[in-house]
This record gives C-alpha cells, structure tokens and sequence, in this order.
C-alpha cells in the first residue's frame, strides 16, 4: 500500500520541479548577455540604461542591467583591462553602489572568473528590514552587467542562486 503512495508523490513532486523549470524567462542585456528571470520583468529606462525588475508576492526582488563604461564615463575595454582585476577597483564599485544603498551594510566584494570574464560579487544587509541584497556584476569588455536579488529576512529560496546564475553568453 506505502509503494504506489510514495511513487504518487514522487510523480506529484517531479512534475512540480519540472513546470517549476519552464516558467523562467530569458532576457538579452544586450547582444553579449542574456539572464533568467523567474517571470516576465518589468523593463524601465533611467539615465539611458535598460532596467530588467521582477518583484514578487513575497517581496522578493530581481534586477539586471548593463552599463557601457565606454558609453558612459569613456572607458575602453583596453584601459579597464589594467585595473578590473585589482582591489582597489571593485572597492571603488562596491563604494559606489552603498552610496546609492544608504540603508544597507555591505560586505567585502569579491573579484571572481567565469567565463573568463571578471566578476564581482557583494552582499549587504539592510539595517532596518534585514532584507539581504546579493549582487553579481559580470565585466565583459566596456560593459558591466549587474544582476541583483533582494531576499526577505526569514525567506528561504534557492531562486536567488538560480537567478544569480542564470546569466548565459550570446556570442563571443
């Protein structure tokens, strides 16, 4: 009697997991980079940059979006190429978004490799809600993508690591 039961509920949960899976929606940043968000986002403009948002029922917030340093403060790819891997710049990006997130308390930031491209990798608590901010930028070139997830205090998910890691390249 236990065996067809827990095979039920084994059917029941794999099929969970699957249309779990297929729901995820594919966004190109650009022609470089693409990145999955759990639903469609809501794409804004500000200051000349596309903004992907997604938030959810349970306050859980997803972001992405790219910056052409080449666009923006005339940084080419050959004169980030000298300083993108050192120290001192990704405290200089991580001093530069906790100037925009006041409420927050960031942690050290993290140089990293995928793709062979140069990564960034930084959390924050804010210090009234406890929601925790994870953010990932990606240096490809002149571009910085930035994909950040906003989770609740006392929320558990793995959607964040999904989506944190979502980010696929185009073409090189």
């Amino acid at each position: 009697m236990k065996k067809p039961y827990y095979l039920l509920l084994f059917v029941l949960m794999l099929s969970a997991a699957a249309k779990a899976q297929t729901h995820w929606v594919t966004k190109n940043l650009d022609e470089n980079l693409s990145v999955k968000f759990p639903a469609e986002p809501e794409k804004t403009t500000k200051n000349g940059i596309d903004i992907y948002t997604l938030r959810e029922a349970d306050s859980l917030a997803y972001s992405a979006n790219m910056i052409d340093y080449k666009v923006m403060v005339h940084l080419d790819s050959a004169a980030l190429a000298p300083v993108k891997d050192t120290q001192q710049f990704a405290d200089q990006l991580k001093m530069g978004i906790a100037s925009k997130k006041t409420n927050y308390t960031f942690g050290d930031i993290i140089i990293g490799k995928w793709n062979t491209y140069t990564t960034y990798n930084v959390s924050a608590s804010d210090k009234i809600n406890k929601n925790t901010l994870l953010i990932r930028m990606i240096f490809i070139g002149s571009k910085m993508y930035s994909l950040s997830c906003r989770v609740p205090a006392n929320l558990v998910t793995k959607n964040n690591e999904v989506f944190l890691g979502s980010a696929e390249i185009l073409k090189k």
